[in-house]
């Protein structure tokens, strides 16, 4: 019993030396079948283009569109490279999904060995439109640009928006929405997404979100006038700035909000309890205070708690 409890000793430590030694030499890889099996090999390429005037999506891949110093489209991928197209300033990139299965010790297309697309536009450049086409899939990420217009008809991505400043009304969709200090007259959601918004400006006309079964996140936002719905989920409001009114209402969910003591408050839920300020009261009620302020909120929720802090 002890000679056979050494050898395993033996070959376990025998067995850890050689997987060290395997990973040192890149043996962790990811194969994928595909009338027979393949390594995934990632394949970059480069295309330099002399300006970017529109930008069109339509891929499997993620896609970064981003502030550089040069103009240039870098592609990144496991298996099929996309497909880039430019004419006249138009840059369209285009891929289809793979159906094929992959094994091994990596994980396909996540974090680092996603399939990435990234189009660098040089400071001081705006971008006339950029368009996402309801068969983009990947995510999709914008970084301290500026364009005139940006129409995301994707339904399956995740959209995040960073420094970003869009000189018309901005029209989201998609899986998850996450804006940073994100400017544009006036902005329209619509789909099934959570939303998180955060120190951006939507001060020239009426806004809109909804959304039937994500949660809301608004914060430190300036918005004209702003109406939110959502079927299923919690909306959540924390010191934005309101030229004329805020209208929230969920179905089901609690709604929390921070204001100024001064800001005037509709509230009513159908089951659920309402803390306004210093007022409480429960089991399905309304209430009202500042009935005469400039700026109003009106919240409503079917089957929830309704929470109003003073900031």
């Amino acid at each position: 019993m002890r000679k056979t409890i050494r050898v395993g000793v033996i070959l376990l430590v025998l067995g850890l030396i050689l997987t060290m030694f395997g990973i040192a030499n890149n043996g962790i890889q990811s194969v994928y079948w595909d009338q027979g099996f393949h390594v995934v090999h990632h394949k970059t390429k480069h295309y330099h283009v002399s300006q970017i005037k529109d930008i069109t999506i339509a891929t499997a891949n993620n896609v970064i569109i981003k502030q550089g110093t040069t103009t240039n489209v870098t592609v990144t991928a496991a298996r099929t490279l996309p497909t880039i197209t430019t004419d006249n300033g138009h840059v369209i990139v285009t891929s289809t999904s793979h159906n094929t299965k992959t094994v091994g010790f990596m994980f396909d297309n996540v974090g680092q060995f996603a399939d990435t697309t990234t189009i660098t536009v040089p400071k001081g450049t705006t971008v006339n439109r950029i368009t996402a086409k309801t068969s983009q899939s990947g995510n999709i990420t914008l970084q301290n640009i500026t364009a005139n217009h940006l129409q995301n008809l994707s339904t399956d991505s995740n959209v995040s928006l960073t420094d970003v400043k869009i000189n018309r009304s901005l029209t989201l969709t998609g899986d998850n929405l996450r804006l940073t200090r994100t400017s544009a007259p006036s902005l329209q959601i619509d789909g099934d997404p959570d939303v998180n918004i955060t120190d951006s400006r939507f001060t020239t006309n009426a806004s809109k979100i909804v959304t039937d079964e994500g949660d809301i996140h608004l914060n430190n936002n300036r918005f004209k006038a702003l109406k939110i719905t959502t079927s299923d989920g919690d909306i959540t409001l924390n010191n934005n700035h309101i030229t004329e009114n805020l209208a929230a209402t969920t179905s089901d969910g609690d709604i929390h909000s921070t204001v100024s003591r001064t800001t005037g408050v509709r509230a009513s839920t159908g089951d659920g309890d309402l803390h306004i300020f210093d007022h409480t009261q429960s089991d399905g009620s309304g209430y009202q205070v500042n009935q005469a302020a400039a700026v109003q909120y009106r919240l409503t929720t079917a089957d929830g708690d309704i929470t109003v802090t003073s900031n």
